[in-house]
């Protein structure tokens, strides 16, 4: 019997069984190289963290390429490491973070027309750039502006958890392993 659940666990790997890894990439318009960290689940989510040439920290978090599916307009990705209190990712023309004590006031344009104004304290903000099947967020922007320790709870975490919505109005949610994320996210964001 033993064996028979070793077979299975080895023949379908566990999200938990995802490595971190370090890539390097060259930007086609600068020529240069930057690398990031990230890591792929068994379901094909993709979680990268990477330093811009400004020296700020992003998170870009990207749909399965198991399929075409594209992220709501509207809802954006909602992200939680561990227990802590919750991100939720909204658009925005600049990518910020938003201090935890203001909350945010948003525009807010749901998917039959309407609009509202929220000021949610519940969750903690992020103004994120949208693309059709990925968001990008800052999580680090110096040490000046306001931030929410995504950086630190990356590193000393068990698991990330996003959930999200697609263009069709569907939900979804996948998780990350955070188990090898320090030494790839440090080599990545530190060197």
């Amino acid at each position: 019997m033993k064996k028979i659940i070793l077979l299975v666990c080895c023949l379908f790997p566990m999200a938990s069984h995802a490595e971190w890894r370090l890539e390097t990439f060259t930007h086609a318009s600068t020529q240069t190289q930057s690398q990031s960290a990230m890591v792929r689940n068994e379901a094909g989510y993709e979680l990268a963290i990477f330093k811009s040439e400004q020296g700020e920290v992003w998170m870009d978090f990207s749909l399965s390429d198991h399929g075409f599916d594209e992220l709501s307009q509207t809802q954006l990705p909602t992200f939680q490491i561990d227990d802590q209190k919750p991100v939720q990712m909204i658009r925005g023309f600049v990518a910020l973070i938003v201090p935890e004590e203001e909350g945010i006031n948003a525009i807010v344009v749901h998917d039959d027309e309407s609009i509202s104004t929220e000021k949610d304290f519940s969750v903690n903000h992020i103004v994120a750039e949208r693309l059709p099947e990925r968001v990008i967020c800052p999580i680090w922007q110096g040490k000046d502006r306001p931030h929410l320790s995504t950086i630190e709870a990356l590193i000393s975490g068990d698991n990330i958890h996003f959930d999200f919505v697609l263009l069709d109005g569907s939900k979804g949610q996948t998780d990350f392993t955070l188990l090898g994320a320090k030494q790839a996210i440090e080599s990545a964001i530190y060197k």
